[in-house]
């Protein structure tokens, strides 16, 4: 029997996709205005590498129990020492430096490597003694780049690689800051192009729910989150399957058992009673009154309260009203990660799928205090805040509901008719670079006019430029308007369309009329 030949196949690994130059450009419109926004709030821009230690990212991936889940990591093929905690290489009873092929991940987030980035700037003055708990310096930094995430339902908008744009303030418990960055949000989705009330802050604080699930009884960290994983899915499954995951469980819509937790039935009466008591919209003003109603006795869930408040306060005075923030006390987001107030913006436009189905795209940014992601790698407590915008899941709303930006005007368009030309065409094409307009001369192998305008269309070529042998003899060249040629396409007249659209002018002109007709 003949052996088979392994075959190559060229495509994509699943999750992952190729970004054309619209979508390329849409997704820097995003980025390039969102970061005037940052800017103008003191932030500076910083990079750090795509892959990490995996055991400094941390074991605080969203909605993830440790950093293996959800994570593309493998082991470095190079040997390294093993360190102890005070940085000295660990040794064994030879003092023998133990190596080790250590485990690398891909960064899932942006603040992870962040927190790496700012703990390995202290970490020398730490040991020292010199940085004390909650008198970090203060860091403010942007960043935008791809992380990777193994999403196991990889729903319509939903990618295993994708592009976040974060802004994050290390060094402060200041909840000033926190109200800052909801303001930020809504700056830079304006700044974007998002008009107001087609989109929604909301905001809720961690110290809220965790004492209120104290005031009921639940003080395991463990039933905590089990319990916070499944109220994250109010918006997604309601409340009355909400409450059959707290208890039994329940059977879903494609038949699978999805199962309970277990909890009593009282218990879960108190839950549902809390999260109802916000199910209809309320001013801030009103959700804080109710909140303040319950659970008076408990510390930490009046600190979320007071915080809630003071931000309130900051917002109010800007005339931030419940139109760009509101408070939402059933939002739940990345519960491990985070420890005081928590952000979402959630998009209300709607647009139809191919079945005529109307549809949402949901959260868009998201972000909140992270206390203590510092302090798992310096070991002292450094407060943050900060938030993501999610570019993808913009880009895919953006284009869904038919708000993509013109699309950019590309390169004045060269035509190649005669290859001994080839030293003039590339004169003409640097004389313009010169004056810093965009040029492309066309190197296909079609030498077809109608096909190469064809080319030049696809890449919205404002000018084409035709230069052949007899025009290079009398000294001119020929310029088609493309873009006017667009607006006259329905003109049955050709004398007043060649008047508007293609006309000829002297070599030594051609650079000022080109400049001339770029300016329209």
């Amino acid at each position: 029997m003949k052996e088979k030949e392994r075959g190559i196949l060229p495509q994509k690994i699943k999750g992952f996709r190729d970004i054309d130059s619209d979508l390329n450009q849409l997704r820097w419109n995003i980025i390039n205005k969102a970061k005037e926004v940052y800017k103008s709030y003191g932030f500076e821009q910083l990079d750090t590498p795509i892959l990490e230690y995996a055991d400094t990212l941390g074991k605080y991936m969203p909605d993830k129990e440790s950093v293996e889940e959800g994570v593309y990591s493998f082991q470095n093929p190079e040997k390294e020492p093993v360190y102890l905690k005070n940085g000295e290489e660990m040794r064994d009873e030879n003092e023998n430096v133990i190596m080790e092929n250590h485990f690398l991940a891909l960064r899932y987030d942006l603040t992870a490597p962040l927190s790496r980035f700012y703990a390995e700037k202290l970490w020398k003055e730490h040991l020292r003694g010199n940085i004390k708990d909650g008198k970090a310096p203060l860091f403010r930094r942007y960043q935008f780049g791809q992380v990777f995430r193994y999403e196991l339902k990889l729903t319509p908008g939903r990618f295993r690689e994708f592009w976040q744009l974060d802004f994050d303030t290390i060094g402060t418990a200041d909840v000033s800051a926190d109200a800052e960055v909801c303001i930020i949000l809504a700056d830079a989705l304006e700044k974007i192009g998002l008009k107001r009330k087609t989109y929604i802050v909301k905001v809720n604080n961690r110290k809220i729910l965790k004492g209120f699930l104290q005031a009921i009884g639940i003080n395991s960290e463990s039933e905590e989150q089990n319990i916070l994983r499944i109220i994250d899915k109010f918006d997604k499954i309601g409340f009355e399957n909400v409450k059959k995951e707290l208890m039994e469980g329940r059977t879903d819509d494609s038949g699978s058992e999805i199962k309970g937790i277990g909890m009593a039935k009282d218990l879960v009466e108190k839950i549902m009673d809390f999260f109802n008591e916000f199910s209809q919209k309320n001013t801030r003003e009103e959700v804080l009154k109710k909140l303040k109603k319950q659970f008076q006795d408990n510390k930490i869930y009046n600190e979320g309260i007071n915080e809630l408040e003071k931000m309130h306060f900051i917002w109010k005075n800007l005339d931030f009203s419940e139109e760009r923030i509101i408070f939402d006390p059933s939002l739940v987001r990345g519960m491990a990660y985070y420890t005081g107030p928590i952000f979402e913006v959630e998009s209300l436009q709607t647009y139809k799928d191919k079945r005529g189905r109307k549809r949402n795209v949901g959260s868009i940014c998201g972000g909140g205090r992270y206390d203590d992601l510092v302090k798992n790698l310096l070991g002292i407590k450094v407060p943050a805040t900060g938030a993501s915008i999610g570019v993808d899941r913009l880009s895919e709303l953006l284009t869904l509901t038919k708000q993509v930006p013109d699309k950019e005007i590309g390169s004045v368009f060269i035509t190649v008719f005669d290859d001994e030309l080839m030293p003039e065409y590339q004169k003409i094409a640097r004389s313009l670079r010169e004056k810093n307009i965009k040029t492309e001369i066309f190197y296909g192998f079609q030498r077809n006019l109608k096909k190469q305008l064809k080319y030049a269309d696809r890449k919205n070529s404002p000018i084409a430029i035709m230069l052949g042998s007899n025009e290079f003899e009398k000294g001119i060249v020929t310029i088609k308007d493309l873009r006017m040629g667009r607006k006259m396409q329905n003109i049955k007249d050709k004398k007043i369309w060649r008047e508007k659209v293609q006309f000829q002018v002297e070599r030594e002109n051609l650079i000022e009329k080109v400049l001339e007709l770029l300016k329209f």
